[in-house]
C-alpha cells in the first residue's frame, strides 16, 4: 500500500491515475483519492495538488461521520504543537458550511493557541485534552474572511454569530483564558467540560440561548473569575456548573433571562458576582461550601432575582445585598425572591492550610444576612421551627426589607412593610399578616393598660408588637371597649403617621404614638365611676 505523504512527495515517481486508494499518514486509515479538474486554495488534506494534477479526498468528502482531526495533521502527543492542523480541520468545515470535528480521547493537544470555532461546527472531543502554554487562549469563536478564520471579537453585535456549534467532552488545562467566545448564540452549547490550571474558564460576551452543562473549574487561583459573562448576555442555561476556585461566576454589563441549576461554589472568596442590570435571574439548588461570600449583589443597579433550594454550609456572608443609594444618581432596585434556602454551621470554623497540607491558619464563616440596605426589595421567606418569633440572630434587616415565614416568626414581629415602590409604580396593597381573632380581654399580640385616673375622664393604651415605621407602615385595627354605661367598636387605617379612622358617632378621641420603636394606640375620653373596661379586638399590619 501506498501512504499519501509518498504519493503527494514532489519527487514521488508514482504514476497519476483516475483513482487510487492510499493509507493516510497520520491516522494509518485507508482513504480514495479521485482525480479533478483544477480546484482555487487546495487545502493539502482534502482537496490536493500532485505537481498540477488536483486530487478529492472522496473518503472525507463523502463521509457523513464525524471528521477525524488526525486527518489534518493533529498528532495529540502533548508535544508537538497542534494549533495549525486543528485550524485546518476547522477551515475545512467551515468552507462546506459546518460539521463534526472528532478527536482522540487519550490524546493530549498541545496548543500555543488560539484554535477557532465557527458557525455550525462542532467539536467532540471524547476526553481528549487541550493544554496551552500558560500565556495563550485555547478556544476562540471565528468566522471566515478570504479563505482565512478571523475572529469575530471586532465585529458588530449580531454579525458573525456563531449557531449550532457545540463542544463536549473536552479538558482544557494551563492557559490564560480556556473559551473567548462572542456571539456563541442560538443552538451552541457546552457539555461535560473541564477546566484545570486556567486562569479564567471562559469569557463570554453578547452570547444569547446558550446551554452550558456539567462543567467545572478548579486549579490554583489568578485573582480572577473563573466563569466570566460580560457585556449583554441574555437566555443562558447553566446547570451543574462549579468552581473550587477563589472567584467563580461574574454577571457584568448587562444579563437577562438567565437560569443556574444546581451550580457549585466552593473554597473561595467570591461564588457569584452581579453587576449592573440583572434581569431575570434564577438560582435554583446553589451549594456553597467554605466560601466568604456566595452570591454579592452589591453592584447590581436594576435586579431581580429568584434564588430557591440553596444550601450553604460554612459560609460567612450567604447573600450580600445591593448598596446604598447614591445621592443624585440613578439607583435603581432589586426585587425576587428568596425561599426554601438553608444557612448551616453558622459560626463554624475550618482550618487554613498551606500547599504542604500544614494549618496555618483558621476561617470563621459567620452565616450572617444582612439585607438592611434601602433598595432591598426581594421577599425572604424563612423556616424557623422554634422560638419566640424573632429573626435569627444571623439575619440583619431594615424597614424596607419583606420577610415572611412559613415557621414560628409572627409577620407583627418582622419589618416587614407594605406599599414599598418599586421601578414602575406601587406594589398593590394585599392583607396578610392575620394574628388570630380576638377573644374577650384580649387583643393578639398587644398589651393594654390604663391612661389617667379620672373617672370621668380616662384613656386605653394598646402597645402592639408593630415597629414603627413613619413613612412607610399600613395597620388595620379593629378593637371593641365596653364600659358599665356603653360598649362600642373603634376601628381604621394608619399609614405611617398618618391615622385615618372609620368609627362614626364615638365621642372618644384615638390617636397614635412611637413607643420606644413600636406603635401604640390611645383611645382617650372615657367615664366609667370605677375605670373599669373590658377589651378585645385585632391589629394587623398589612404587607
Amino acid at each position: 500500500m501506498i501512504f499519501t505523504n509518498e504519493f503527494f512527495s514532489s519527487s514521488s515517481t508514482i504514476a497519476d491515475t483516475a483513482m487510487i486508494e492510499l493509507i493516510d499518514e497520520f491516522t494509518y486509515e485507508t482513504h480514495i483519492y479521485e482525480q479533478i479538474a483544477t480546484v482555487d486554495n487546495p487545502d493539502g488534506i482534502v482537496h490536493r495538488n500532485r505537481n498540477g494534477v488536483y486530487y478529492l479526498n472522496k473518503t472525507v468528502s463523502e463521509s457523513s461521520e464525524p471528521l477525524d482531526v488526525g486527518i489534518f495533521g493533529a498528532k495529540g502527543n502533548g508535544v508537538a504543537d497542534d494549533t495549525e492542523s486543528i485550524n485546518k480541520a476547522v477551515l475545512y468545515l467551515t468552507k462546506i458550511g459546518g460539521g463534526v470535528l472528532s478527536f482522540n480521547g487519550t490524546n493530549i493537544y498541545s496548543v500555543s493557541g488560539p484554535i477557532f470555532i465557527t458557525n455550525k461546527v462542532s467539536f467532540h472531543c471524547n476526553g481528549a485534552t487541550f493544554r496551552g502554554n500558560g500565556t495563550n487562549t485555547i478556544l476562540k469563536t471565528a468566522y471566515l474572511l478570504n479563505n482565512s478564520l478571523i475572529s469575530n471579537h471586532q465585529t458588530p453585535t449580531e454579525t458573525q454569530v456563531i449557531t449550532f456549534s457545540k463542544i463536549k467532552d473536552a479538558d482544557f488545562e494551563k492557559c490564560a483564558v480556556g473559551l473567548d467566545f462572542y456571539n456563541f448564540c442560538h443552538g451552541s452549547s457546552l457539555e461535560n467540560i473541564k477546566f484545570t490550571e486556567c486562569e479564567v474558564s471562559w469569557k463570554f460576551l453578547n452570547c444569547f440561548y446558550t446551554s452550558i452543562k456539567n462543567v467545572m473549574s478548579s486549579g490554583s487561583n489568578s485573582g480572577k473569575y473563573a466563569y466570566q459573562f460580560l457585556g449583554q448576555n441574555n437566555a443562558l442555561l447553566l446547570e451543574r456548573v462549579s468552581a473550587t476556585k477563589d472567584f467563580g461566576f461574574l454577571f457584568q454589563g448587562g444579563t437577562t433571562a438567565t437560569t443556574l441549576i444546581s451550580p457549585t461554589v466552593e473554597g473561595g472568596q467570591t461564588g457569584f458576582k452581579f453587576k449592573d442590570d440583572c434581569l431575570g435571574i434564577v438560582i435554583k439548588g446553589i451549594y456553597a461550601e467554605a466560601i466568604f461570600n456566595a452570591i454579592d449583589l452589591f453592584d447590581v443597579q436594576y435586579g431581580n432575582f429568584e434564588i430557591t433550594g440553596g444550601y450553604f454550609n460554612y459560609v460567612d456572608k450567604p447573600l450580600i445585598g445591593v448598596k446604598a443609594p447614591a445621592s443624585g444618581g440613578v439607583n435603581g432596585q432589586i426585587t425576587g425572591e428568596w425561599q426554601n434556602n438553608t444557612i448551616v454551621n453558622i459560626g463554624g470554623i475550618l482550618p487554613i492550610k498551606d500547599q504542604n497540607n500544614v494549618i496555618i491558619g483558621y476561617n470563621t464563616y459567620n452565616g450572617l444576612m444582612d439585607i438592611s440596605q434601602p433598595r432591598n426589595y426581594i421577599h425572604y421567606s424563612l423556616p424557623t421551627y422554634e422560638g419566640d418569633g424573632s429573626l435569627p440572630a444571623n439575619w440583619i434587616v431594615g424597614d424596607h426589607n419583606i420577610i415572611s415565614s412559613y415557621g414560628q416568626i409572627k409577620a407583627t414581629d418582622t419589618k416587614a412593610i407594605g406599599n414599598v415602590k418599586r421601578q414602575f409604580g406601587v406594589i398593590p396593597v394585599t392583607r396578610s399578616g392575620d394574628v388570630g381573632e380576638g377573644i374577650s380581654g384580649h387583643i393578639p399580640d398587644c398589651t393594654h393598660e390604663l391612661i389617667g385616673s379620672d373617672p370621668s375622664n380616662f384613656g386605653i393604651k394598646i402597645k402592639t408588637k408593630i415597629k414603627y415605621q413613619e413613612y412607610m407602615m399600613f395597620v388595620k385595627y379593629h378593637i371593641y371597649v365596653a364600659t358599665y354605661s356603653l360598649g362600642r367598636w373603634f376601628y381604621g387605617d394608619i399609614f405611617g403617621k398618618n391615622l385615618s379612622t372609620r368609627d362614626v358617632g364615638n365621642s372618644q378621641v384615638t390617636s397614635i404614638e412611637n413607643e420606644n420603636g413600636f406603635l401604640v394606640i390611645k383611645i382617650t375620653g372615657f367615664n366609667e365611676p370605677n375605670l373599669n373596661y373590658i377589651i378585645q379586638g385585632n391589629v394587623q399590619l398589612i404587607v
